[in-house]
């Protein structure tokens, strides 16, 4: 019995064992044997005990780590930023949309370069009004016209004033591709004189143009032509009071100037052949001036003009240019026989005389031709020109004869802008300033507070302008005359003064040499040698 309960006992603790653990497989087996001692039969049971312990649970999965990946987080991040870029650009966008619907039909002013101009809320049409003024005065310092040695066919040369110019106009923007030009001329140029036969108009400008052709622009009505060198730069944007006289015998007669009836094409284009380049060409047919009587009544036709121009920036860095150009024009003195009479003054027009003159030449047609160059270098500007005008001239009742007289003329003219400023070059525009150099921009407009002199500028030009043909002679082979319309030559410097880009002051000094007969094989020289000093006050917007 001892036995026994010693192995219940043992049973007994692994059973506990087990049930403290919780996790052990307690399995029991009981096994009875039968065997003999000293002569007895004994029955005993075994009580086998094992325990197996159950597998121990599966731990759960640990959670994902983190993204340490710093480019996928950049990547979000863009991503809410151009969102909300969007976000806000879409409601900028229907912001300025209805801003400009509820403004369609409002205008607006503005004031650029004191330049009133009013546009309309979508832009279709604008309106500026311009102004222009140049009061000039002058003295010329002649010998004594009371000297009896004084042999000079204009003694005594008027001084005084005359108001230059006094425009005043408006242009604009009509449909988007219309442009259009009207200017009133309230001042004169004329001074008086023997042979000043005609004055400055006051109807200056009056023209319609169509902008809806890229590059291309048609002006028809009172135009002002692209033509020759200064011919494309404002006379507000002149270096020196004047134009060379070439230039102005050519406007005069041959089509160009101010208030010329007429029709003109032109083409322009930047990057033309290569970049930096511009091209420039017009083509004009042109009749008398709106201030002329010539040609008009009874028996007379209209002297018309075709002309041709041409210009071509070479090369240009931003600020420096190079340009060379030419000019043609061929001059129809009313289907018969008509007059061409090339004069000019001496680069001044306080007084109105012309000290050389071919006077009046008896012809059927005239022509001309020029060529030209100029170049800035920043603050440093050069340019000239040459110009060739022929005349086929007619017996005075008619009929053609071998008489052509051919005249020529040139100058070469530079400038410092003492501040350094550079000339100003024009690509484009829509009058006739294009392919041209105007004046410098003021960098620092004058003012006394703000301790700034704005731009000086040292010009100075050497012209030679000879209107004779076979001066000596009396009687030509075909019995008429040669041409004694004299040379003249003019040194003229000058210095400018630009207040800003409005007001400029400007003085010149011209050394005037004329060499001149008296008339064509005359032996009386009539020419002289005198002093001319002009000022110019002005103000263009």
């Amino acid at each position: 019995m001892r036995g026994k309960a010693l192995l219940l006992g043992g049973a007994s603790l692994l059973l506990a064992a087990t049930v403290a653990q919780g996790q052990t497989t307690t399995t029991t087996v009981t096994h009875k044997h039968r065997y003999h001692h000293r002569g007895k039969v004994v029955k005993t049971t075994v009580v086998t005990t094992s325990s197996e312990r159950a597998p121990a649970a599966m731990p759960a999965p640990p959670p994902p780590p983190a993204s340490t990946d710093p480019s996928l987080e950049e990547r979000v991040r863009r991503l809410e930023e151009q969102l909300d870029a969007q976000r806000e650009k879409a409601q900028a966008e229907h912001t300025r949309l209805s801003t400009l619907e509820q403004n369609f039909n409002d205008t607006s002013w503005t004031f650029d370069n004191a330049r009133p101009t009013i546009k309309s809320g979508d832009g279709r049409f604008t309106m500026a009004l311009r102004v222009r003024f140049q009061v000039d005065a002058a003295n010329f310092f002649q010998d004594d016209p009371h000297d009896p040695s004084n042999m000079a066919q204009y003694k005594d040369l008027s001084d005084g004033a005359v108001v230059r110019r006094a425009f005043l106009g408006v242009e604009g923007k009509a449909f988007n591709d219309f442009w259009y030009e009207f200017r009133y001329n309230a001042g004169g140029s004329n001074g008086g004189g023997a042979n000043a036969t005609e004055g400055d108009p006051n109807l200056s400008l009056a023209r319609v143009a169509y902008l809806g052709i890229p590059s291309f622009e048609l002006n028809l009505g009172v135009i002002e032509p692209a033509f020759m060198f200064e011919g494309t730069t404002s006379s507000g944007q002149l270096m020196f009071m004047e134009r060379p006289e070439i230039e102005n015998i050519a406007l005069d007669s041959f089509g160009g100037g101010d208030a010329r009836r007429g029709i003109e094409a032109r083409f322009q284009q930047a990057d033309f052949l290569m970049p930096g380049d511009n091209f420039v060409l017009g083509a004009d047919f042109t009749g008398s001036k709106t201030g002329s009587i010539a040609g008009h009544g009874n028996g007379g036709d209209e002297q018309t003009q075709a002309m041709l121009h041409g210009s071509y920036r070479l090369w240009s860095d931003g600020v420096s240019n190079l340009i060379f150009g030419g000019d043609y024009s061929h001059a129809f003195t009313g289907g018969g026989v008509g007059t061409i009479n090339l004069q000019d003054r001496p680069e001044l027009r306080v007084d109105g005389t012309r000290l050389i003159s071919t006077g009046n030449i008896f012809a059927k047609t005239a022509n001309m031709w020029a060529f030209n160059g100029g170049m800035n270098f920043e603050n440093f500007f050069l340019g000239g020109e040459y110009a060739h005008f022929s005349v086929d001239r007619a017996a005075v009742l008619g009929g053609h004869t071998l008489d052509n007289p051919e005249f020529s003329g040139w100058f070469v003219e530079g400038s410092w802008v003492i501040t350094g400023e550079p000339k100003s070059y024009s690509v484009s525009a829509t009058n006739n300033e294009v392919g041209g150099f105007g004046a410098p921009k003021v960098a620092s407009p004058f003012s006394l507070a703000g301790d700034s002199w704005g731009a000086w500028e040292l010009t100075a030009r050497y012209s030679n302008t000879d209107l004779n043909w076979n001066q000596n002679s009396a009687l030509l082979p075909s019995g008429l005359p040669g041409v004694a319309g004299g040379e003249e030559r003019i040194v003229m410097l000058g210095l400018n003064w630009y207040l800003n880009n409005n007001i400029k002051l400007q003085l010149n000094d011209g050394i005037v040499h004329v060499s001149k007969l008296n008339a064509p094989g005359g032996a009386i020289q009539v020419g002289q040698d005198f002093n001319e000093l002009g000022i110019r006050l002005q103000f263009t917007n």
